[in-house]
């Protein structure tokens, strides 16, 4: 038995090598069940692909506190010098 994969090359193939109008209308017919076969299938395997879990932890600054820090940070310090 093909895999998919090739099944949908092989339907691409032929519909691409045929000029008469009534010999592609049955390929593509063919070739829109596969492709919607496939990505079906496709989806079915990604959902239940595991996830991995986000490692990096955002710090939820709001608008105003991250505005008062840039202002603190932006005064002249005293080096004593």
């Amino acid at each position: 038995m093909l895999r998919m994969e090739d099944r949908i090359r092989r339907l691409c193939s032929e519909l691409l090598a045929k000029k008469d109008e009534e010999e592609v209308g049955p390929i593509l017919v063919e070739l829109r069940d596969a492709l919607h076969l496939h990505i079906q299938r496709m989806r079915e395997r990604f959902a239940a692909y595991p996830l991995l879990m986000e490692r990096r932890v955002r710090n939820d600054i709001s608008n105003k506190e991250a505005q008062e820090g840039t202002a603190k940070d932006a005064r002249p310090r005293d080096t004593g010098t």
